[in-house]
């Protein structure tokens, strides 16, 4: 859950996950391509990649010891789903935060992550170097979310690949703050949206 820095307000993880499922959705446009894989597997693995909190999430963000955030990164990188592709859209999201902490454990964690997506890249013939590109989208939708869930204002920034297949990279830069998100450049294939 996220406790907003400003407000007596609790935002669960269902509508982190359903923020960042809109923008997924939305993704894409003349100048940012869709990941070549079906629609709804980018939604799966990107839009519930907290696979580990359950329903009835107490977790506060920012506020777990390392003892509860690896037992649910742990929970969230052996779940599974039925589609391959979202699953190792989540193996892969949860390995990168597991790898921003240098503490031993963190450390071990993020070696075993590793070895076990690259075997499951292997065994289903899957492309690296599309999943590290998706990751990136993946990301930045999270970290949109995220900001938006503390209710603060924000900014951030995350290097994308705009067009499958090539190797330029763009600086993709969010500002969110009172409930208004601004992206740029614009990687959504509608010029705004309110719900």
């Amino acid at each position: 859950m996220f406790k907003s820095k400003r407000r007596a307000i609790v935002t669960p993880q269902s509508e982190h996950l359903r923020l960042v499922g809109t923008l997924v959705i939305l993704w894409g446009n003349d100048d940012f391509d869709f990941p070549p894989i079906e629609r709804s597997s980018m939604l799966m693995g990107m839009g519930l990649h907290d696979r580990g909190y359950g329903f009835l999430d107490n977790s506060a963000i920012g506020g777990m010891s390392e003892e509860e955030w690896n037992r649910i990164a742990r929970g969230s990188f052996y779940m599974q789903y039925s589609d391959i592709v979202a699953n190792t859209i989540v193996k892969y999201r949860v390995r990168r935060l597991a790898s921003h902490d240098e503490s031993a454990e963190r450390k071990v964690m993020t070696a075993e992550f590793s070895q076990v997506i690259e075997e499951q890249i292997k065994q289903y013939n899957l492309s690296k170097e599309m999943f590290d590109c998706m990751d990136r989208i993946t990301d930045l939708c999270d970290r949109i979310s995220f900001d938006f869930c503390m209710d603060v204002p924000d900014s951030g920034e995350v290097s994308i690949f705009p067009r499958n297949g090539e190797d330029e990279e763009v600086p993709v830069r969010y500002h969110v703050e009172d409930g208004t998100i601004h992206v740029t450049p614009w990687t959504f294939s509608v010029n705004s949206y309110m719900e």
